[in-house]
């Protein structure tokens, strides 16, 4: 990651070469030099060395849901996102000139890599007017948005290409769609530009997708003074005690990996729940427990719709010796929404990513045993298959080939207790014979094969693909989130 990094900052470093050298087509050239006269400035000439931006974001009925500031120094950013109507913290992003990061609401930081550094690297430079002098080919003309355009592809070295759509009349990019042929394919709807001083203009509200919340840039500060350290990502406001750090005990069901916490030193059993973006608490559970509430309602996407929930925060979280501090989590009515995750067990909710941000766990699913460990802790022996994991939306990805030749980006989901799901677009373009549900040909980590796993279709994006307990089972495993890795090792099972 960070020799991909270097290509981002080196790739901004080009703009001060011509654009003949950099292997633009004549009419590329020539739309790429008509929105640099449009905007009246591009990424490296000085115009703007710090900004201060803040925006919010609006729903599709136009009501407010949450609100950012964002601070840049060139590539180097930190966007800090807060919740418009309820009480709560903040979630952050950033790019610190090294690497991709992300911060949860308890303040725990993950890099991010894989295809997703690829599609911010690309994005970052769209945002911050640095794609005007890459190397440009014309695609054809057209009509975006209901205005007549150029289309330019423009690609960036280890970063996704991107395809913008040019107002033929004014310069102004109308729409820019990154990675188009890829797994994170995405289109910029640029709904406006507004000038940040006169004459120099940036994107002052955009969409990403067609039915997507808009972002606004309410107010610019450009050239204010912003300290280095303002860039670094925020230290965790939750925090571990790793005690003895011996392992505890998990039980293995058909279909489910179970655990036992106290929290607030109140017993209770959870799913280990790989695919859940935090801890979420029954609501029964979290009022026994007196965990405290926080105003505001938040929803919960999940693969069977959206949930209502609320953020609480709990005092203490204890597996055996390692204790999880302060720490705020979800809660949802599980008996209203059971057919979501607790299996009409009574359970008392799920164990998700909070768990593995701030520590290393080793899973021995074979022994059934789980220990959490210290992020400080030497791995360089560890034993696995090691792997890049992407956490850019909280559940570990890895990737993978499907059916000998096919790439793919696999959700690693202990919670789901059924097998491959996969995308409509991914079975569409490589033809994969399956009718609603089937059997895979194959299905690789690395060296390690499986054949005939069995796989249903779902409402998965491009590559993406998501394995659930039914597979993972088969592997013992040491998640490092704070480092962005993790080891596999097939098990007996």
């Amino acid at each position: 990651m960070r020799k991909f990094v270097g290509s981002l900052v080196a790739a901004g470093a080009l703009l001060a070469s011509s654009a003949a050298a950099l292997g633009q087509d004549a009419h590329s050239g020539a739309l790429l030099a008509k929105h640099h006269a449009y905007v009246g400035w591009q990424f490296g000439d000085g115009t703007f060395r710090r900004m201060r931006i803040t925006g919010y974001v609006t729903n599709a009925d136009g009501e407010r849901t949450r609100n950012f500031v964002l601070l840049s120094a060139g590539l180097v950013y930190r966007n800090t996102y807060t919740a418009a109507a309820r009480e709560g913290p903040a979630e952050q992003t950033g790019f610190t000139g090294n690497l991709f990061w992300r911060s949860d609401m308890n303040g725990f930081t993950t890099p991010l890599y894989g295809d997703y550094a690829r599609f911010l690297a690309s994005f970052t430079m769209l945002a911050q007017e640095g794609t005007t002098e890459l190397p440009a080919t014309y695609v054809r003309d057209g009509t975006v948005d209901g205005r007549t355009v150029g289309i330019v592809r423009v690609t960036l070295t280890n970063g996704d290409p991107i395809e913008i759509a040019v107002d033929s009349q004014t310069g102004a990019y109308v729409a820019a769609t990154i990675d188009p042929d890829g797994a994170y394919r995405t289109t910029v709807h640029v709904l406006s530009y507004r000038d940040v001083v006169p004459g120099k203009k940036m994107m002052s509200s955009y969409r990403l997708g067609d039915d997507a919340p808009v972002q606004t840039y309410a107010t610019f500060e450009p050239n204010v003074s912003i300290s280095d350290a303002a860039f670094h990502p925020p230290a965790p406001t939750a925090f571990w005690s790793f005690g003895n750090q011996d392992p505890i005990p998990i039980a293995l069901t058909r279909y489910r990996i179970l655990v036992d916490a106290t929290v607030n030193g109140v017993a209770g059993r959870f799913i280990l729940d790989t695919g859940a973006a935090g801890i979420v608490l029954d609501d029964r559970f979290a009022d026994r427990v007196n965990a405290t509430m926080l105003k505001g309602v938040v929803e919960a996407t999940t693969m069977h719709g959206v949930i209502p929930s609320h953020v609480r925060r709990v005092t203490d979280i204890a597996f055996g010796g390692a204790t999880l501090r302060n720490v705020l989590v979800y809660s949802q009515d599980f008996y209203e929404h059971d057919a979501w995750g607790l299996d009409r067990r009574g359970y008392d909710g799920l164990i998700g990513y909070d768990l593995f941000a701030g520590a290393i766990v080793k899973l021995d699913v074979y022994r059934s045993r789980m220990t959490i460990l210290d992020p400080a802790t030497d791995l360089s022996s560890a034993a696995g298959l090691p792997l890049v994991l992407d956490l850019s939306e909280g559940i570990p990805a890895i990737p993978m080939v499907l059916n000998r030749s096919i790439p793919v980006n696999a959700f690693l989901d202990t919670g789901n207790p059924g097998i491959v799901f996969l995308g409509p677009t991914l079975i569409r373009q490589h033809h994969i014979k399956i009718w609603g549900c089937g059997n895979l040909e194959s299905l690789a980590i690395g060296p390690i094969t499986y054949a005939g796993q069995g796989a249903c279709e779902w409402r998965f994006a491009a590559n993406y693909v998501l394995l659930g307990y039914d597979f993972l089972k088969h592997f013992d495993y040491v998640f490092d989130y704070p480092h962005g890795r993790m080891f596999m090792t097939p098990n007996r099972n």
